[in-house]
């Protein structure tokens, strides 16, 4: 469950509402009026749907830590941003309504998690008449907002952000689509959205770097929001298809063809994820690719392969949509129907939902619709050596995610970030804690845990206490090299600490 400081005050600090009064029109009203019009929707679904009592009090008091995050989370972003632009103007974000809401409802989504209140995220936004494809858009403000969120909190929303991008914003009534439909019809390119060092080129030489003059687009291009949304799709699904081809040994330039295959399907094709999902079509175009270039992959194995990744769900394979109202009016652009590849055997489908839409497994899905529409493209890739076949896509590169800053515990302020020393000695090859001297009654507690670790480690941090993160030559420098047992005991330390008393409800009854 999320730490929430007792007793805290429900509103914003004295500094937050002093840098609402910087701006030209002071916005603390209308924040106020939105948070408590929110909360107060929020509280009413349940009051009205559920009547179990238990939920009624659950929910009030997600809506008093929602609102205690809310405040917390737009005063460091507003901090970081100063920081960031001394000069800037934070009344435009502010004043922004859409951006704002989307806050309090990511809140209200890390409130529900820390109380393991029975409300997903489909449902919170529908309460709260809101598009999934505007809410992943501030997760990743709220997690560089760095206020202390419980890493299971924060892994929690890495999967909501997966969620809305590989299939809540594809749904048929998503204003993705009205975008999609402003830029010519078509999903942007992975070239159009990633910055070329981001991009592995498979068509470069070193005489010729570049020959797709479609990463010349500009910075303000792939700010626009598709672009944004686009490069969230290109860099989650390029992760995933490395984990399958490693998994099913499918070699680097069979990876490269899946990939170009999978781009082609979203720019040319976008009308297939039509409420579907993206793994469907990536799945589909491994074994495209696959019967085209002869590798004897079969579509359970690919399934079997997908089922057992960490991020999987039974019905992305079990129940997909074939057709229906709105994927038959969809406009089909992608060339001659003639001549199909091999299909998987074994199909079998069931008719479910209203308007008579019709769906059925994967392999079904594959025979009816997705190779109708991909088979033109996709022979390309079986013409003879010397024959010129379609240009592979630009590959995004893999990137080694670095550790950043977390914030453990808000009281006392004790934090954990990368640490540098410039010149690595094999001596200090395992995990270094480097502590000031703030706080020295927390620092000696700290100090007799951390003689208790004992495992060989990878990476050098440095934890600091307070504000305090230089290394100090004099300070004392412990290790400890079991990194979770050293986050529980932080966290343990903080906590006791902590001011005790009962949080202050009376502001939201159900």
């Amino acid at each position: 469950m999320a730490t929430v400081p007792q007793k805290q005050r429900f509103g914003p600090s004295d500094r937050l509402l002093a840098m609402f009064r910087t701006c030209s029109t002071n916005p603390t009203e209308d924040i106020k009026a939105r948070l408590k019009l929110m909360l107060h929707t929020f509280l009413l679904h349940h009051r009205d749907i559920l009547g179990d009592e238990k939920t009624k009090e659950l929910a009030v008091r997600c809506c008093w830590e929602a609102g205690f995050w809310y405040y917390k989370i737009l005063e460091n972003l507003i901090c970081q941003e100063q920081q960031r632009r001394p000069i800037c103007d934070i009344s435009v974000v502010l004043e922004t309504h859409l951006v704002q809401s989307c806050l309090v409802a990511c809140c209200l989504e890390i409130s529900v998690c820390s109380n393991r209140l029975p409300c997903d995220l489909p449902l919170l936004l529908h309460i709260l008449k809101m598009e999934s494809y505007h809410f992943w858009r501030v997760i990743e403000l709220v997690l560089r907002a760095e206020v202390g969120l419980p890493h299971t909190v924060m892994r929690h929303l890495f999967q909501v952000e997966e969620k809305v991008v590989e299939a809540l914003a594809w749904t048929s009534n998503s204003l993705l689509w009205e975008e999609v439909r402003a830029n010519a019809g078509n999903f942007p390119t992975c070239q159009q959205v990633m910055p070329p060092a981001q991009l592995e080129d498979p068509n470069a030489t070193d005489l010729q770097p570049d020959p797709n003059p479609q990463g010349g687009v500009n910075r303000s291009q792939r700010s626009s929001p598709l672009h944004l949304f686009a490069r969230k799709v290109y860099s989650l699904m390029s992760r995933r298809l490395r984990q399958l081809c490693s998994t099913l040994k499918v070699p680097d330039d069979l990876r490269l063809k899946i990939w170009t295959c999978f781009e082609f399907s979203l720019v040319n094709c976008t009308h297939l994820m039509v409420n579907r999902h993206l793994d469907q079509l990536l799945m589909c175009a491994i074994y495209i690719i696959a019967k085209i270039t002869r590798m004897e992959i079969s579509f359970k194995c690919i399934m079997k392969c997908y089922k057992s990744q960490p991020h999987t769900s039974r019905s992305v394979c079990k129940d997909v949509l074939i057709s229906g109202r709105h994927v038959d009016n969809a406009p089909q652009n992608c060339g001659d129907h003639n001549n199909s590849p091999p299909t998987p055997d074994s199909p079998s489908a069931h008719y479910l939902g209203p308007f008579q839409e019709r769906r059925g497994n994967l392999i079904y899905f594959y025979n009816q619709a997705y190779v109708a529409q991909m088979q033109h493209f996709a022979k390309q890739f079986a013409r003879p050596f010397g024959v010129d076949t379609p240009p592979l896509s630009p590959y995004p590169r893999q990137r080694n995610a670095s550790p950043r800053r977390r914030q453990l515990s808000s009281s006392p302020s004790i934090s954990v970030s990368p640490y540098n020393r410039g010149t690595a000695s094999p001596q200090t090859s395992g995990l270094c804690y480097y502590f000031n001297r703030s706080h020295p009654e927390c620092l000696r507690d700290i100090n007799n845990m951390i003689k208790t670790g004992r495992s060989p480690a990878k990476r050098c941090y440095a934890v600091s206490l307070g504000n305090v993160e230089e290394d100090c030559p004099s300070a004392k420098r412990p290790r400890l090299d079991d990194q979770s047992a050293w986050q529980r005991r932080l966290r343990d330390v903080a906590d006791d600490r902590a001011v005790s008393g009962n949080q202050d409800l009376r502001g939201y009854k159900a």
